[in-house]
């Protein structure tokens, strides 16, 4: 998104506590109309996976322990900003909860730079809602306090643990305290609180990763001792941490705690992926795919003059139907949609399909053999071409011709994949589409689940070393072999 000389734009974006899915829209589309992304070291790797190639990425933001800076706003965001392209700097949280986003924002209204600022769900909220321990409740507080655990130096909050702060009965929310737990606890004690008030430490909140340990102020220090200090913590105190046990939720979904891979070969999002995340996994959709229309493509043009002299059409997905359906000024001919994704983008152009076949296998298309035999149809596909739903409707007695009316543009992700549990393979394209480049190198070690035979075979093609076919050609076996295999026991 080019601005033009001058006309830079900076977006002060919360990208939330780690979860991907945790994102607001607008923090989404912010990333999608990027320049570039300039974020901190705590934003999730899962979440700097979703942004583009094209997107240039700038690690600007500082943890504690890194080292010392003398700016508020890195000279790098000033500097992209002043060649006019849209900067979205990039926080872990919220921008304004302990994220020096009303610094940032001082330093560009100072330096005559447009900016806005687009919050994001904090650290505590998701940290509470993901551990189980609601932040006020009607039978133990309606009072929150949120404290900083380190001060701009790095040293304990000492100064501003004061009694009036935390003497009572109210829940403390301390950030960043990791580092320096035991003299923060020790203050919040000093300042009046009773050693037996329950405690607890989240480490890693929304993540696969995350860590929950719960104890008392008094012992809590101790509790955490082989925690690793680096990992990204905060605590959470008073009467409220005890309801954790009667509603702890995350950690109890069969797929808690598991990072996943969905492979992806088509547009838009995974209906098998939405499946993983409904059963707690964290779920990486890769490659991005794009349709691009072949317009201009004389073999298009010609096959769509000729559409009329067909029996009918036949849609696979939408980008085909995105495609096709345009170009045609007055649509008189029968159409037929394979799956649930071409009958819905047909219905979008007004158009009702006169048989909604439910998938590309021959048992599905059996179902439909006497509307399809002995007649020719028009078949939309991708530049690919679709041989296998080819080679299935002409065994049923078919005669087609194929028109390849768009192709897929498949993006990877610029940052390096975070760990991985389980990659699943629910197509043989997919399964090329991931597999075939660098990323296919980099998890070809990884378990992989696959939905099929063919896909299966295409997968050991690319190097897969792991690779455990579902017990049934259906998204709910692959979903289900997921469960079994790294599924909470």
């Amino acid at each position: 998104m080019d601005n033009g000389p001058g006309k830079g734009m900076v977006y002060l974006v919360g990208a939330g506590p780690g979860d991907p899915g945790l994102l607001t829209v607008r923090a989404r589309e912010l990333l999608r109309a990027a320049d570039v992304v300039a974020y901190d070291e705590l934003v999730s790797p899962a979440i700097l996976s979703l942004i583009e190639p094209a997107v240039e990425l700038l690690p600007v933001g500082r943890r504690h322990g890194s080292g010392a800076t003398s700016y508020r706003l890195h000279p790098l965001v000033l500097e992209r900003a002043k060649a006019g392209c849209t900067v979205v700097r990039l926080k872990a949280g919220d921008p304004l909860i302990f994220g020096r986003g009303g610094e940032e924002a001082e330093d560009l209204a100072g330096a005559g730079i447009p900016f806005a600022i687009v919050p994001g769900i904090s650290a505590a909220l998701g940290a509470a809602a993901y551990a189980g321990i609601p932040l006020t409740h009607r039978s133990h507080t309606s009072e929150v306090t949120f404290l900083s655990g380190h001060d701009i130096h790095g040293r304990h909050q000492s100064q501003t643990i004061v009694p009036g702060a935390v003497a009572g009965k109210g829940t403390l929310v301390l950030f960043m305290a990791a580092r320096t737990l035991g003299a923060n606890l020790q203050r919040v004690m000093l300042a009046g609180r009773d050693a037996d008030t329950p405690a607890a430490y989240i480490a890693a909140a929304t993540t696969p990763k995350q860590t929950v340990i719960v104890g008392t102020l008094g012992t809590l220090h101790t509790l955490t001792a082989a925690v690793d200090p680096a990992t990204p913590a905060l605590v959470m105190i008073g009467d409220v941490v005890g309801v954790r046990e009667r509603i702890a939720w995350f950690e109890r979904a069969p797929l808690a705690g598991r990072r996943l891979l969905c492979a992806r070969a088509r547009p838009g999002r995974s209906a098998i992926a939405a499946e993983l995340r409904a059963l707690g996994a964290e779920v990486l959709e890769i490659p991005e795919v794009v349709a691009e229309p072949l317009y201009g493509e004389p073999t298009m043009d010609a096959a769509l003059a000729r559409v009329h002299e067909f029996h009918g059409m036949i849609f696979g997905c939408a980008a085909g139907v995105d495609a096709v359906i345009p170009r045609i000024p007055v649509f008189t001919v029968p159409v037929i949609a394979v799956g649930v994704e071409a009958a819905q983008a047909l219905s979008r152009h007004g158009i009702e399909p006169v048989a909604r076949v439910r998938g590309a296998c021959e048992e599905a298309l059996r179902e439909h053999a006497r509307l399809l035999k002995d007649q020719g149809f028009l078949l939309v596909t991708s530049e690919a071409g679709r041989p296998n739903l080819r080679a299935e409707l002409a065994r049923i007695g078919a005669t087609i011709e194929a028109l390849a009316a768009y192709r897929y543009s498949h993006r990877m992700p610029l940052m390096p994949l975070p760990p991985i549990d389980l990659v699943v393979l629910p197509s043989s394209s997919a399964a090329r589409a991931v597999l075939s480049g660098d990323v296919g190198q980099a998890i070809r070690t990884v378990p992989m689940i696959a939905i099929g035979p063919r896909t299966e075979a295409e997968a050991r093609h690319y190097g897969a070393q792991q690779v455990v076919q579902a017990e049934h050609d259906t998204s709910a076996a692959l979903v289900a072999l997921a469960v079994s295999l790294v599924g909470a026991v």
